[in-house]
């Protein structure tokens, strides 16, 4: 004789923890006894998940209903809104009817609802051999066939103890106990555990418990001891309450209590680790795995415009079917130029396949890098209106399923790779049953959604000597005759809020009475309810010396609620009560007497030591270290006259952060796509060899808009950003043809845009590249410059840097300029998105926006010049001491009385603020 010990929940670990020596004893759920029974009946079941096939293939069972019935179904504005979905609840409802008995497969009655009747059709249509139709076994299927086959009794003799109350099961198992007990099984219920009698406090509150059981209440708060049998840990976080009990148990050799943990989640056997305690071996459930990230992902490359935002995803993951320099490489391009397959996307795709070569990477995984590439980047795109061949959705799964199993096949730890090969073969069997040869964007994305999972990952086995849990309440009981211990102490880890709502019935009173009638009367919502209630009471009401609830107030950061449980405990005790059994750990008390015999966690106060505050000056010991580049850039000065420290941290010693793989920003996104726009404009123009009138500029922006933003700001064709793609080229129609009008109406010709220029300042050497140099003969016959730096926006800023004298890169290139036998150099700064350019007067650009100074243009650019020389000098003696300044405004007051001796006219008036692009905060004591 078989003894089956028959729970909802058994699936999982039951606790306490049944003898390792039980002979001829099985714990299984409602499926496990299924599943059992089947094996003797020859009636195998495949283990393998379908119900998303089940769903596609009655759907269109759905589908073929929907187009040959005589009105319209009830289910038919569902249905056009979203088709799985739809085929999803009603596969429910016809699985739920035939779970309970109900014959669909027989002809409607003449007053059967009409809901109802509509299961008939589609079970008619499914049934039909003359269809295409077919629908893989669900439960209810197998129970039937199981139900049909029993009369064999080819099983051995059962005795199935039920642990939840008959008559609250689902209404299959009923049937399936029923039919067993009539065939001879024996089928007893377990009983209720024993009443506590005793005088602690979790026995006051046990006897309250059970009158929920009995729908009796007692409304008069009862009173606590604090006796330690019944404690609430509070916390603000769940981390906080983990580290407490780790610790409770390191410290405390005897106390091992079970775990009940609804919610599987690492925090409480992360925490225990830590302290060098055995793991529990928790299997944590997420839909965050990278390995399951890239499912959702791969969808976004048969699409046109491309989604950046998702591609930039998929090249950041951890795990993904991509090499992973390229895809660093890749990603680092996207964040600062958000499009593809421009100029300098090909540069950087092709330069790192370079470099890999040069690193002597092995042949097979170059050939297998740029396999990768082409599958991904060089397909076909779609319309993203339109539809896209099965074949090519088809296809991306069957990449990932290979891919996966190649993957686990070299590094056999990610577990999660066999469980994104086997949903990317469900994708491709969903694909397979559909008899559609083409599809939407949003039916491939509810394709995905169908399929995607969370992934079980055990992040380390059960160790010998680690808390016993289980995860489930109802799985937390001392069941009858079974050999378990006694459940002794037991923490109920996550006391809050996490079982689901039933709000309504899925049948209306007439389908109901309808329904029984015909002995078929699915399981009710207050069926549901009391069940629910039944099993939360399980861990309390078998618990017997200690019980520990664990209510944080939030886990993973989301705030939560208490478990319903809590209201119970409030209302049968007075506040005073619930104060002598609650410990709040973040206060860092000590409860008294309430776990006496425990030694507990001590708290001691770290005293908080503030940061030291930024210093004017930073001293390094090897001065000579501090050499002068080969090379600078305008940029690298401007940060070596005005921030030295930046130029030591940045281009001196190359401290780089690690890049943020993010989209640029709005603004550094439309500054860089403006400077685009300009440039290639301005290069047509050049090449053209003759004037442009306004149509000529808004028809160029017109036909190259999608071009470049494909290639550089693909965001912006995005879906939803249609009026930022208007506002910008209408910015740009106005903002080119306003600097073309500069350009042509006071006779300039154009040089080049992104123009290098080199010289030297004492003997370093400069080197640059200027947004726009612009040439032109002046009425004296002699040859003029003009040197103009494209920004975005920024009227304010840059009106300020020229009235004071900060435009350094400008007065770099005018001095280079100079050197080359030009006359007179012009500079200016042109604001793309108001179309305004600034300068100090208008002889380069009649009706430019004068920012007035007090000498002539030559003057200021002969003084700035001098004065960047001898700041250039004065910082290198700087060095030369072992001295860096360290600028920024809590040490601009300090440096002020450091300087007072110095001859401040002859050098560039230093700033008072800190440089708003400072990587390096941190370290000089900025952020703290």
């Amino acid at each position: 004789m078989i003894k089956v010990y028959l729970g909802l929940t058994f699936s999982g670990p039951v606790l306490p923890a049944p003898p390792a020596d039980a002979v001829g004893e099985r714990y299984l759920d409602y499926l496990g006894l299924l599943k059992y029974l089947e094996g003797f009946y020859a009636l195998g079941h495949s283990g393998t998940n379908r119900d998303a096939l089940r769903v596609e293939q009655y759907r269109q069972a759905v589908e073929g209903h929907l187009e040959g019935a005589p009105g319209v179904p009830f289910y038919a504005a569902a249905f056009a809104a979203d088709k799985l979905a739809t085929a999803e609840e009603l596969l429910s409802r016809r699985d739920e009817l035939l779970e309970a008995g109900y014959p669909l497969a027989k002809s409607a009655e003449e007053n059967t609802p009409p809901r109802i009747t509509v299961l008939h059709e589609l079970e008619d249509l499914v049934l039909d051999p003359t269809n295409d139709y077919s629908l893989l076994p669900g439960p209810p299927d197998r129970l039937n066939r199981l139900l049909a086959a029993l009369t064999e009794r080819r099983h051995p003799e059962l005795t199935v103890l039920v642990h939840e109350p008959r008559h609250l099961l689902p209404s299959g198992l009923r049937r399936l106990l029923d039919r067993l007990e009539s065939g001879g099984d024996t089928v007893d219920q377990l009983p209720e555990p024993a009443a506590a009698t005793g005088p602690s406090d979790l026995n006051r509150w046990q006897r309250k418990l059970r009158l929920l059981l009995t729908g009796q209440t007692d409304p008069t708060p009862g009173e606590l001891s604090g006796d330690g049998s019944l404690v609430i840990l509070r916390a603000e976080r769940e981390t906080h309450l983990a580290a407490y009990l780790a610790r409770m148990v390191r410290d405390n050799a005897d106390w091992r209590p079970g775990v009940l943990m609804t919610e599987r989640n690492q925090t409480l056997d992360t925490a225990l680790l830590m302290e060098g305690l055995p793991s529990m071996g928790i299997p944590s459930t997420s839909l965050a795995r990278p390995s399951l990230q890239v499912l959702k992902l791969v969808p976004a490359f048969l699409w046109e415009p491309v989604e950046v935002e998702r591609i930039m995803e998929f090249v950041s993951l951890v795990t993904k079917p991509l090499d992973r320099r390229l895809a660093q490489k890749i990603a680092v391009h996207l964040a600062d130029t958000p499009g593809l397959f421009g100029a300098r996307w090909v540069y950087t795709v092709e330069q790192t396949f370079r470099e890999m070569t040069e690193r002597n990477y092995p042949a097979k995984r170059i050939r297998r890098a740029r396999e990768q590439y082409d599958f991904w980047f060089r397909r076909r795109r779609y319309p993203r209106d339109g539809r896209a061949p099965k074949a090519e959705v088809r296809s991306l799964f069957v990449f990932l399923r290979n891919w996966a199993l190649e993957a686990y096949d070299e590094d056999n730890e990610q577990t999660g790779l066999l469980v994104l090969s086997a949903q990317a073969e469900r994708a491709t069997e969903l694909l397979d049953a559909q008899p559609e040869t083409e599809l939407t964007y949003l039916e491939v994305e509810r394709l995905v959604r169908t399929i995607y999972q969370p992934a079980p990952t055990q992040f380390s086995p059960a160790e010998q000597g680690g808390l016993l849990t289980s995860f489930a309440p109802a799985s937390t009981a001392q069941l009858q005759g079974s050999g378990q211990p006694a459940l002794k102490r037991l923490i109920w880890w996550d006391f809050v809020e996490t079982d689901p709502t039933y709000f309504f019935s899925r049948y209306y009173p007439p389908e109901l009475e309808f329904l029984r009638r015909h002995d078929c009367e699915p399981q009710s919502p207050e069926q549901r309810n009391e069940l629910l209630t039944w099993q939360n009471l399980r861990p309390l009401l078998h618990t017997r010396e200690q019980l520990i609830l664990c209510l944080p107030q939030r886990v993973d950061g989301t705030e939560m609620e208490p478990h319903a449980l809590m209201g119970d405990l409030e209302a049968a005790s007075t506040d005073a009560a619930l104060r002598k059994i609650t410990v709040n750990i973040d206060l860092a008390g000590q409860p008294t007497g309430l776990l006496s015999g425990l030694a507990l966690p001590q708290f001691a106060e770290v005293p908080i030591r503030a940061l030291d505050l930024p210093r004017a000056h930073v001293t390094i010991g090897k001065p000579a270290a501090l050499r002068p580049r080969e090379e600078e850039t305008p940029t690298a000065m401007d940060d070596l006259l005005y921030y030295p420290h930046k130029w030591v941290f940045r281009h001196l010693l190359e401290l780089r952060g690690t890049p943020i793989l993010s989209i640029a920003s709005e603004n550094r996104l439309r500054g860089n796509l403006s400077h685009l726009f300009i440039e290639q404009l301005l290069a047509e123009i050049k090449k053209a060899g003759r004037s442009y009138s306004r149509t000529e500029v808004v028809q160029w922006i017109g036909e190259n808009a999608d071009r470049l933003l494909r290639q550089q700001g693909a965001v912006l064709l995005e879906y939803g950003q249609e009026p930022e793609r208007v506002q910008f080229i209408r910015t740009m129609r106005k903002s080119a043809w306003t600097l073309v009008s500069y350009i042509q109406d006071n006779r300039w010709s154009i040089e080049g845009s992104e123009l290098e220029i080199t010289g030297k300042i004492g003997n370093q050497a400069v080197k640059g590249r200027a947004d726009l140099v612009l040439r032109r003969t002046g009425t004296d016959g002699r040859p003029e410059a003009a040197v103009v730096d494209l920004k975005w926006r920024g009227k304010t800023t840059f009106s300020t840097i020229i009235k004071n004298g900060w435009d350094v890169q400008l007065a770099l290139y005018a001095d280079f300029l100079s050197e080359q036998g030009i006359a007179r150099i012009h500079t200016a700064y042109y604001l793309l998105r108001d179309a305004k350019m600034l300068s100090r007067n208008e002889l380069a650009f009649e009706g430019a926006e004068v920012v007035p100074v007090a000498d002539d243009y030559t003057v200021v650019q002969r003084e700035m010049l001098a004065k960047i020389c001898a700041t250039h000098d004065w910082r290198w003696k700087q060095f030369a001491a072992g001295t860096v300044e360290v600028r920024c405004a809590e040490t601009a007051g300090a440096l002020d009385d450091a300087y007072l001796a110095l001859d401040h006219d002859s050098l560039l008036e230093m700033k008072t603020d800190t440089s708003p692009f400072d990587d390096y905060q941190s370290l000089i004591g900025l952020i703290r």
